[in-house]
């Protein structure tokens, strides 16, 4: 039996020196690894450099790739958002960083629905140590943001800003439809 359909989602702010690499990794592993439909989405958040044209150079040696392409700077969240309303046909969701932080295979651990990590509609990763291009001021940080989120929301997430999280499409869709909307909607 295949494994369920998946879309891979990357936020992308002028990473043309770093994110061919991270794009390359990913599908060949995921090609070799796994049997269901994959697909990696780079979201272009207003980019002034060539990361459009190092995503379509591996998109033509890898058809798994392509890229949403936004001129005007929306942000990281909102570069998520438009890339998650193309989610409608995809039985898992999931989105990493750019600067490969996560590697293929740990992403991978997170799509073993068979192991029970999606029992509750979604996974999260956490970060153990540095990888080559990541954040490391950011990483230094991490402990004491951690504290302070568990002390107000009491969330029991040890790394809840890890750019490596995973969810199926049902909990997805009930949330997008949220995102969409306009703000005063939600208050």
């Amino acid at each position: 039996m295949p494994d369920p359909s998946l879309l891979l989602l990357i936020p992308a702010y002028n990473e043309e020196r770093r994110i061919e690499p991270v794009l390359r990794d990913y599908a060949q592993f995921f090609g070799t690894h796994y049997s269901g439909k994959f697909q990696i989405v780079v979201v272009l958040n207003g980019c002034t450099d060539d990361t459009i044209g190092v995503v379509r150079r591996v998109a033509a040696e890898f058809p798994v790739v392509s890229a949403l392409e936004f001129k005007a700077p929306i942000g990281k969240g909102g570069a998520l958002i438009e890339g998650l309303k193309l989610a409608m046909h995809a039985d898992l969701i999931g989105y990493v960083d750019a600067d490969g932080a996560t590697p293929p295979h740990s992403f991978f651990d997170l799509t073993d629905t068979s192991a029970g990590r999606l029992r509750r509609r979604f996974a999260l990763a956490a970060r153990f140590g540095f990888a080559p291009g990541a954040d490391k001021i950011a990483a230094i940080f991490q402990p004491g943001f951690h504290f302070i989120v568990e002390m107000l929301f009491w969330l029991h997430i040890k790394d809840t800003q890890c750019p490596c999280k995973l969810m199926r499409r049902r909990p997805w869709k009930k949330s997008i439809r949220r995102c969409a909307s306009p703000i005063s909607r939600w208050m």
